[in-house]
């Protein structure tokens, strides 16, 4: 089943260590959408509702040919993601080339929106989605198809295109296609992240691998004072990967003083500095990758730059690839000591 609040640990964490970081985004549209006949799905930022706290992009054909990533991808658990394109319809990474995740907490406590986007099977997701649903109702929402059951709703937006959710997030995501609600593109919070991760891009002109936006919350912030010991004073959000001939990573973090700024650029550094020395940076031999990552304070904003050249690429595709099994090796041997505990719970 394509499902919001299960895009697997496995699909993020190939993402991220894809990346070495959390991921500019691509422009905003000019002027809200006008009303459409007809969904239009070529930029999936613009199906996004106005609401949206999070946002995490991901060109995933980009992600296969690349030759940075390409590799670490083929070690993301393969029995794993043929498991769940069973139950799902589709394999995140073979099947599908462009994914937009977005939080839309305002429409409901921990709605969270799916889109993908690529070889989309209406067929064989409609029977995922009910082999999930025993109870599954179909309908047409502004002449979409929608399959729901309860809250949980599956809807096709176009024939390459499906979105999952809550069904008020899947319906919410249905109108700004139709550009009958505002998305978005259309905040000019978003818009202003956007241009300042332009103003810091590497020389690649290509569309982002992989992008992400974040309108920090208090809950948030609170998670990440609990689970980092840092981020109190953030407020924004915005990330970019750059896959060309060289790597480049841009992250943009704003808060409200320049002095906050200057604070949070020298913790982050000693908190790099610290994880340098974990064993297991050290086994995977990641430290040339955190040694590269610097940072530095501009007015009311925090900016991490990390550039790799081409002529590292092999070895830092190899580290990736083994970033990739050893978390897939944790992920099974996780799983495979939840299920023992099941049975001797059976038993």
């Amino acid at each position: 089943m394509l499902c919001s609040r299960d895009l697997s640990a496995g699909a993020l964490a190939a993402l991220l260590v894809a990346s070495c970081a959390t991921p500019t985004l691509p422009g905003p549209s000019a002027v809200p959408a006008a009303t459409r006949t007809a969904v239009d799905d070529d930029d999936l930022w613009a199906l996004a509702p106005a609401e949206a706290e999070l946002l995490l992009w991901a060109d995933m054909a980009q992600l296969r040919e690349s030759a940075w990533t390409k590799a670490a991808l083929a070690k993301t658990a393969p029995l794993e993601r043929a498991a769940r394109a069973t139950s799902r319809g589709f394999d995140e990474v073979d099947d599908v080339d462009r994914l937009l995740y977005v939080t839309v907490p305002l429409l409901r406590e921990g709605a969270s929106i799916l889109v993908a986007q690529g070889r989309m099977d209406r067929e064989r997701l409609s029977a995922a989605f009910r082999r999930q649903h025993p109870q599954t109702t179909a309908s047409d929402y502004r002449g979409v198809g929608v399959l729901a059951e309860g809250e949980e709703a599956l809807a096709f937006l176009t024939k390459r295109t499906v979105v999952s959710g809550p069904l008020v997030a899947v319906r919410a995501t249905i109108d700004c296609g139709f550009g009958l609600a505002r998305s978005a593109v259309d905040q000019s919070w978003l818009s202003a992240l956007q241009a300042m991760l332009r103003e810091s891009r590497g020389p690649s002109r290509r569309p982002p691998a992989v992008a992400a936006a974040v309108r920090v919350n208090p809950t948030m912030r609170a998670q990440l004072e609990a689970e980092m010991g840092e981020g109190g004073t953030l407020e924004q959000v915005g990330a970019r990967l750059d896959l060309g001939r060289d790597l480049d990573v841009a992250l943009v973090g704003l808060v409200s003083t320049h002095q906050q700024a200057l604070d949070l650029a020298a913790r982050a550094s000693a908190a790099l500095r610290e994880q340098r020395n974990r064993p297991l940076v050290f086994i995977l031999g990641l430290q040339p990758i955190l040694d590269g990552v610097h940072f530095a304070a501009r007015e009311n904003q925090v900016e991490a730059r990390l550039s790799i050249p081409e002529d590292q690429r092999a070895e830092i595709a190899d580290r990736m690839a083994l970033v990739a099994a050893e978390l897939a090796r944790r992920r099974a041997s996780t799983a495979g000591k939840g299920e023992g505990a099941s049975e001797g719970d059976s038993r």
